[in-house]
C-alpha cells in the first residue's frame, strides 16, 4: 500500500530517499548490522549486497544529519521533465536505471546528449 506515512531510509547506492515499509513489501529492503536499509530497486539492492559496509557511513551520517532532504521522491512524476541540473547528471551517473524508472525522459534527454557527444 503505497502512500503511507513509514520511515524514509535513503538509498545508500542513488540517494533516492524511500519509504521503507514500501521497499519491505516490494522485496527492496536487506538488513545488515542491525539496520533494515531500503532500496528502490533491485540494481540497488544487488550492489549494496556486494559490500554494505561501503554504504553504511553514508546513511549513518543521513541519518544523522538535522536536514534529510527529500532528494529524490520515490518514483514522482514520471511525464514531467525536470531541469537537467548537476545533481540529475550524476544520479544518471551513479545509478542511470533508477532516474530511468523515474524520470524516462530525463534519461532519453541524457542519452542523446551523450550519443552526439560520443
Amino acid at each position: 500500500m503505497k502512500g503511507r506515512t513509514e520511515l524514509k531510509i535513503l538509498d545508500p547506492i542513488c540517494d533516492m530517499v524511500v519509504d521503507l515499509a514500501d521497499a519491505r513489501e516490494e522485496r527492496l529492503s536487506m538488513e545488515f548490522g542491525g539496520r533494515d536499509y531500503g532500496f528502490c530497486s533491485a540494481g540497488c539492492i544487488a550492489k549494496f549486497a556486494k559490500s554494505p559496509e561501503a554504504y553504511v557511513p553514508k546513511v549513518d551520517a543521513w541519518l544523522a544529519s538535522a536536514e534529510q532532504p527529500a532528494h529524490h521522491a520515490a518514483h514522482a512524476h514520471p511525464d514531467e521533465l525536470p531541469i537537467i541540473d548537476t545533481g540529475m547528471r550524476e544520479w544518471y551517473k551513479s545509478c542511470r536505471c533508477c532516474l530511468s524508472e523515474a524520470y524516462p525522459k530525463v534519461v532519453e534527454a541524457l542519452d542523446a546528449e551523450k550519443a552526439v557527444a560520443g
